[in-house]
């Protein structure tokens, strides 16, 4: 019989929130946005009324760090599943505020009728309505006394006193009731933690290597971990949101007025889709910087103290790791640091994340590796600015992080590493960069890889950044660019219109290729209506503003002039080709 990795106990809902209250159990969803409707926290309630299961919840203690003295630390104990449920019962049992999703803290009432034995969320109707208790967490409250609601309230909701005492013990038994935890064992790693979690829970929300990093920061109150937590996940709403500002700092008074949250202060005066980070990719960022790995269950270790030499948990580890991490944390959202980032990535051509970008893990590694040569090196600004450019542009035209991107980070971080302790970075990159680029890739691999239809296609991202990065008059126009076209939403513009390829018998596949796409103003379009490219090529009005450079920055074919649909596929030959030499001629100016 293989040995059991958890064990099974039974708790009363009350012990587990009291375990809460005093800090044994984490529960980071207390200081998050609370997803659950308040339909679902009553259904919740009332299945708990009826003595009907809702479930075990799920429980990981990071291994104990050995301290200097000897002894252990006291590591909190997390929960990894069903903190939605517990936040729940805490709040409708105990009349805890949540969190919304506007971080603003609010109560929510569950009502209960004690004639039809019914619960449902306090509306203004049931507030006023004397046959309703409008909220049950009075019957949790240290000072609620039993004799004297029943003489008051019997009357009020029509049952004789006996009865209504009864039911109210029947509701208070809510949080007697025991509820099942599967404790998962402290040795267990977190990828196997995740995986476990991943396999009971897999109809409903997958749990993250992220998740559970931002869990385990917030757990841990000694070394500042929650504040690390907070500091990241508050950024990235505020960021996103200004207006969110006042009311995190109104909910959260005490973090307000840490210098945590003073460092990312500016983030309440702007925002770019530019580079946009989740907590996932800002904990990816930080773990990269500061311990030149790749793969968050890595940084999940290291905060719980795992000393990879020694195989074995120290408080020293955990004491050095947190120093570490906070230190890549402050550098990574440092705002100098994080607008210069911004600068790099707009002048390679980036716009925003809807249009011209790459995907997050690219532009996640060049920031990793602008801070670790802005911080290990003594290049000059503009070689630390070319080196992560060429690299960002590299690793995204080859896919180099398109399986498997934390395997990807972990390998790329130690070879730059150690060819930077060689003194042989610049022959590094030098010499990755021409492996991977080379003639064939640019005159067969990529016009290859462009036969695609989508326009979510990377390398069809990247063609557009060459025309901004270029600044490229948007297609048969004489004074708005290709940056301004997809400003303003213009039109990704079939050059054989589709309407005109599908009547000739070309299917969807055929006529929808990004080698057929160019961006192009609405009249412009209007005016091309469903004709052939020598028919709409040859009306004056249609081309006033055409000429041979135009052809050349959005790489038209100059033939194009003489084509009708037989010559369609031997044009998309064409037009990959010069698409490619465009990104060639982009990575070349770096």
């Amino acid at each position: 019989m293989p040995n059991k990795s958890y064990s099974i106990e039974h708790n009363n809902i009350s012990d587990i929130l009291h375990w809460i209250d005093k800090g044994t159990i984490g529960i980071p969803e207390m200081q998050r946005p609370f997803v659950w409707s308040t339909t679902q926290v009553r259904d919740l309630i009332d299945s708990l009324y009826r003595g009907y299961p809702i479930g075990f919840i799920v429980t990981w203690q990071n291994p104990d760090a050995s301290l200097k003295m000897g002894g252990k630390g006291q590591n909190k104990e997390i929960i990894i599943d069903g903190q939605q449920r517990i936040t729940a019962l805490s709040a409708a049992l105990m009349g805890k505020e949540i969190v919304d999703d506007k971080y603003l803290k609010k109560r929510i009432y569950i009502s209960f009728n004690p004639i039809t034995e019914e619960f449902a969320t306090r509306s203004a109707a049931i507030a006023k309505d004397p046959k309703w208790i409008p909220d049950i967490s009075i019957f949790s409250q240290p000072n609620f006394d039993e004799f004297e609601y029943v003489v008051n309230n019997s009357e009020r909701l029509g049952l004789p006193g006996n009865e209504l005492n009864k039911i109210i013990q029947k509701v208070k038994s809510i949080s007697e009731a025991e509820i099942g935890v599967i404790k998962l064992d402290s040795n267990l790693p977190i990828d196997q933690v995740t995986d476990i979690f991943n396999r009971i829970n897999q109809k409903g929300t997958r749990l993250s290597s992220a998740d559970f990093a931002m869990s385990r920061l917030s757990s841990d109150l000694s070394h500042h971990g929650n504040d690390l937590r907070k500091e990241i996940d508050y950024f990235i709403q505020i960021y996103r949101d200004k207006n969110l500002a006042a009311n995190i700092k109104k909910m959260d008074t005490e973090f307000a007025n840490t210098e945590y949250y003073q460092h990312i202060a500016w983030a309440e005066k702007e925002h770019t889709s530019i580079f946009d980070p989740d907590f996932g990719d800002l904990l990816h960022i930080s773990l990269g910087l500061g311990f030149l790995r790749g793969k968050l269950s890595q940084l999940v270790s290291l905060i719980s103290g795992r000393d990879f030499e020694k195989q074995t948990y120290t408080e020293e580890a955990m004491t050095r790791a947190y120093q570490k991490f906070d230190e890549a944390v402050q550098y990574a959202l440092n705002e100098s640091n994080f607008h210069r980032y911004v600068l790099l990535l707009k002048s390679l051509g980036i716009l925003d994340k809807s249009f011209a970008k790459l995907p997050d893990s690219y532009v996640n590694f060049g920031y990793i590796l602008y801070l670790y040569l802005k911080k290990n090196t003594d290049f000059s600004n503009d070689q630390i600015e070319k080196y992560t450019k060429q690299w960002i542009l590299m690793t995204a035209l080859v896919k180099r992080y398109g399986s498997s991107p934390e395997s990807g980070f972990d390998r790329d971080l130690r070879l730059i590493s150690e060819a930077n302790e060689n003194n042989q970075l610049p022959e590094f990159f030098e010499r990755t960069i021409s492996q991977n680029l080379t003639d064939e890739f640019w005159n067969l691999t990529l016009p290859n890889n462009m036969e695609a239809q989508t326009t979510q296609l990377t390398n069809w991202r990247i063609f557009q950044m060459s025309q901004i990065h270029a600044k490229s008059h948007a297609w048969l126009e004489k004074d708005k660019f290709t940056a301004d076209t997809i400003n303003e939403q213009g039109n990704v513009h079939h050059i054989f219109p589709k309407a005109y390829l599908r009547k000739n018998g070309f299917k969807q596949n055929e006529y929808n290729q990004v080698a057929n796409y160019v961006w192009i103003t609405q009249p412009r379009n209007l005016e091309i209506a469903d004709r052939a490219p020598k028919d709409y090529m040859a009306d004056a009005e249609t081309i006033k503003y055409h000429s041979v450079e135009n052809d050349k920055e959005n790489a038209i074919p100059v033939t194009l002039k003489d084509y009708d649909y037989h010559q369609y596929k031997q044009f998309l030959d064409e037009r990959r080709n010069l698409m490619a030499q465009s990104i060639r001629e982009l990575f070349e100016s770096l």
